[in-house]
This record gives structure tokens, sequence and C-alpha cells, in this order.
């Protein structure tokens, strides 16, 4: 799994490549653990070129959307595919996250 890091003004970008499961979530956990540490709360999750997510990989999105509220941010996701919208929607988790349509649009939502 690759997880490459951006920051547009207080705003910073995760994006995911390939899949958020349980054999890479501990990936995923370190690099959101490093943003947190170095003070970025208001994040973004591109999910443009995720493949695939489960179960543990939800559990991750929670755990760091919770972080980021704890710390008075926000989590934010963006560039969902079908099958993961839908996964969000059987789990009751679209009501949990806001999802944005492009990275864009979630990194202007934050002024």
């Amino acid at each position: 799994m690759t997880i490459s890091v951006a920051n547009y003004n207080d705003v910073t970008v995760l994006t995911v490549k390939e899949e958020l499961t349980s054999d890479t979530v501990e990936v995923f956990n370190n690099r959101a653990s490093g943003c947190h540490e170095e003070g970025h709360y208001h994040i973004v999750v591109d999910c443009s070129s995720l493949g695939g997510l489960d179960s543990a990989g939800l559990e991750a999105l929670l755990a760091l959307q919770n972080q980021c509220e704890d710390q008075l941010g926000t989590l934010k996701l963006c560039c969902l595919d079908e099958t993961c919208t839908k996964i969000l929607e059987i789990t009751r988790l679209a009501r949990r996250f806001e999802v944005h349509e492009d990275l864009e649009s979630a990194v202007k939502s934050f002024s």
C-alpha cells in the first residue's frame, strides 16, 4: 500500500493507493498518526486510487475521524468509487462521513 501526503494550507490530503484492508491498515494508521503528531487535524482521504475497503479499513477511517474530532478537526472523504460508496451505504456509515465528488471541492469545503 502506498499513501501520499500533501498539504493545502491547513488541510492535509492522504491519497490511498491500492486497498484499505486488514492487510494494509497498519500502514494507513501509522501515516495518519504521523499527521496528528505534526498537528494536522483537517484531513481529506482521497480514495480515487482506492482498490478496496473492508471492515478493518472502515474501522481505521472511523478511528481517524474520532481523532480529528477530538482535536476539533474534521475528516472528509473524496472520490469514492461505486463499490466503496455502496459499502458505506450498507454499513450505514454514509451519514457519518462527509463525502465529496472530487479533491478540489473537499479541500475547498474547509474554507
